[in-house]
C-alpha cells in the first residue's frame, strides 16, 4: 500500500510538471526569435520597479526568514539591480554570433565561411535557494530568459512567499505569456522537475541534494548547473593586519546568521599570526547572542561538530559560549586548534562557525585549503599585494578574493563558479549567461564550383579510377606544420606539381 501511495504520489506531482514545462517549450520559439534587445526590455523594467518593491520585499524577508533589512538590500536586491544592469549593457555583445575570422581557416576551406552562434537550451529549470532567494534564484532566472530559454521555476521550500514576490515582479515586467512557470515549493517538486522534460537544470543548495540532482539528470542526459555548499579559507600571510583579518572573518562568518555558500568558515595563517587574531576576536566574540537560523537542525548539527572538536583538542575562543544547549538558537562557533582531519573544518555548516587552524610555511598554508572536499570560495589577506597573488594563483579554489571576503561574488560582470564538493559550472557574469546556451556552427560554403571541394574526389564512383591525393595531401602536411623552414619551403614549392598531377588524374 505505501509503494502504491508512493507512485500515485510522483504521479499527481509529475503530471502538473510536464504540463507546465510544456506550456514553456510551447512559448519558447518565439520568445528565442525576439531580438536580445526585446528580451532585455523585460529585464530594464524589472530592474525599473526593484527600488518600489524593495521595502516589501525586506519585510517579507524578515517574516519569513528572519533576514535584517540591511542583509535583504545588500545581499539580495542591490546585486541583483546590478545583475540587471550588467545584462543590459553586456548581453548583446556576449550572446552575438562570433565569425572565425579568415586568417583562423585553413587553405582547404577556401571560400568557406563559419559562424559559432549562441541559442538557447530550451527550457531550463531553475531549482532556488532560500538563504538569497531574490539575488541567486533572480540571476538564474534573467540569465535563462535573456538567453532565449523558457523557465520552470521550483522555489526553495522555505521561502514561497519570497518567491512569489519574485515571480510576480518578473511578470509586471512585460514577460510574455507561457515562457517563465513556477512550480509548487514543496520539496518533491523538485525530483519532479528534473524528470519532467526539461533541457538544462540550474540547482543551489546543499551537497546530498545537488548529488541526486545530477544523478536524476545524468540520467536522462541532461545538462547541469550546480552550485552547492562551501566551507571557505580565509588565507593570512605572515603581513596581514590582524584587526583586519579578526573583522573580515568574523564578517565572512556571521553575515545572514552564517547562513551564506561562501561564509568564511576557516582561517588559516602561521600560529603567531593566530595568536594576534584571536585576540582581536574575542571582543567580537564575547556578548554575542546566539542566532535563530531557518533551519535549526544546521545549529543542532553545529554545536555537535564543535563540541567534538573540542574533544579532540580544540578550544573556545573567548571562552565556552553560552546557548549551546540550542534552545535561543546557535551561538557564534569559533574554535582554536581545529587540525584539517575534524569534522568541522571539512562538512559544510549553515551556521555561525568558524575556525582558526595553524600553519608553519606557505605550504602548509596550500595543503590546509586543499584538506577540504569543498571547493567554492578563498580569501588570502596580505599587506603585499604580489605575494596575495602569487599564493592566490597555487590555490584550488575557483572564485579567489584578496583582502575581502563575501562581497565580490556579488561582482555582476564575474562568474561564480563551483568545483570539488561545491560542485560545477557558472552562474552569473558573461559565463552565467553563456552556461544558459548552447553553440551552434554554421558552415558556409560556395555554390557549385566556387568551392574548393577535392575531398569528392577522393571516395570511388563506378567505372572510374580515383585520382591519389597522397603526395598532395603529404605536401600540404609538411608545408603547414613541420618544424623545419627549410622542408616547409620545399614542399610548398612541389605543391603545383603535386595538385597539377592530381588534377590530370581525375579527368
Amino acid at each position: 500500500m505505501d509503494t502504491q501511495k508512493a507512485n500515485e504520489q510522483a504521479v499527481s506531482v509529475e503530471s502538473p510538471i510536464k504540463a507546465q514545462v510544456e506550456l514553456a517549450r510551447c512559448a519558447q520559439p518565439a520568445w528565442s526569435a525576439f531580438t536580445i534587445r526585446a528580451r532585455l526590455q523585460v529585464v530594464r523594467r524589472f530592474r525599473g520597479l526593484l527600488p518600489s518593491r524593495a521595502e516589501e520585499w525586506c519585510r517579507v524577508a524578515r517574516e519569513e526568514l528572519g533576514k535584517e533589512e540591511a542583509v535583504t538590500l545588500s545581499g539580495d536586491i542591490l546585486p541583483l539591480a546590478e545583475a540587471c544592469k550588467f545584462l543590459g549593457r553586456r548581453a548583446q555583445s556576449i550572446l552575438a554570433p562570433r565569425r572565425v575570422a579568415r586568417s583562423d581557416t585553413p587553405w582547404m576551406f577556401f571560400g568557406s565561411r563559419a559562424t559559432v552562434e549562441k541559442i538557447p537550451r530550451g527550457v531550463v529549470g531553475v531549482i532556488g535557494t532560500w538563504n538569497y532567494p531574490f539575488f541567486l534564484s533572480g540571476v538564474q532566472i534573467l540569465q535563462a530568459l535573456v538567453a532565449g530559454n523558457g523557465v520552470v521555476f521550483k522555489p526553495s521550500e522555505v521561502a514561497p512567499r519570497c518567491s512569489a514576490l519574485l515571480a510576480a515582479l518578473l511578470q509586471e515586467a512585460g514577460l510574455p505569456p507561457g515562457i517563465f512557470q513556477m512550480v509548487s515549493h514543496q520539496r518533491e517538486f523538485g525530483p519532479a522537475l528534473v524528470a519532467g522534460g526539461i533541457d538544462h537544470v540550474v540547482f543551489t543548495g546543499s551537497l546530498p541534494v545537488g548529488r541526486m540532482v545530477a544523478g536524476a539528470a545524468a540520467e536522462r542526459l541532461v545538462t547541469s548547473t550546480l552550485e552547492l555548499s562551501g566551507c571557505d579559507p580565509l588565507i593570512a600571510l605572515e603581513d596581514a593586519e590582524p584587526a583586519l583579518v579578526a573583522r573580515s572573518a568574523w564578517f565572512g562568518a556571521v553575515i545572514n546568521q552564517g547562513q551564506t555558500c561562501v561564509a568564511t568558515r576557516r582561517v588559516l595563517a602561521s600560529h603567531a599570526l593566530l595568536e594576534k587574531v584571536e585576540a582581536q576576536l574575542v571582543p567580537l566574540v564575547n556578548g554575542v547572542h546566539p542566532f535563530r537560523l531557518v533551519r535549526p537542525s544546521e545549529g543542532e548539527k553545529a554545536i555537535a561538530l564543535a563540541r567534538e572538536a573540542v574533544s579532540q583538542g580544540a578550544r573556545w575562543v573567548g571562552g565556552e559560549p553560552a546557548g549551546l544547549n540550542g534552545d535561543d538558537g546557535c551561538p557564534p562557533l569559533v574554535l582554536a586548534g581545529v587540525r584539517p582531519e575534524m569534522r568541522i573544518a571539512r562538512e559544510a555548516l549553515f551556521a555561525p562557525v568558524l575556525c582558526l587552524m595553524g600553519a608553519s610555511n606557505d605550504e602548509q598554508l596550500i595543503a590546509l585549503e586543499e584538506s577540504c572536499p569543498f571547493c567554492l570560495g578563498a580569501s588570502v589577506f596580505s599587506a603585499r599585494l604580489e605575494r596575495a597573488r602569487h599564493v592566490a594563483d597555487r590555490l584550488r579554489s575557483p572564485n579567489v578574493s584578496i583582502n575581502e571576503v563575501v562581497i565580490p561574488l556579488g561582482h555582476p560582470s564575474t562568474p561564480i563558479v563551483a568545483r570539488g564538493d561545491s560542485g560545477w559550472g557558472s552562474t552569473q557574469g558573461a559565463e552565467g549567461l553563456l552556461e544558459m546556451t548552447l553553440p551552434r556552427v554554421i558552415f558556409q560554403a560556395a555554390p557549385g564550383p566556387l568551392a574548393f571541394r577535392p575531398h569528392l574526389e577522393m571516395v570511388p564512383r563506378a567505372g572510374e579510377k580515383s585520382p591519389d591525393m597522397t603526395g598532395l595531401l603529404r605536401a600540404m602536411l609538411v608545408s603547414g606544420h613541420d618544424n623545419s623552414w627549410t622542408r616547409r619551403l620545399s614542399a610548398g614549392l612541389s605543391m603545383p606539381g603535386k595538385a597539377w598531377k592530381w588534377w590530370k588524374g581525375r579527368t
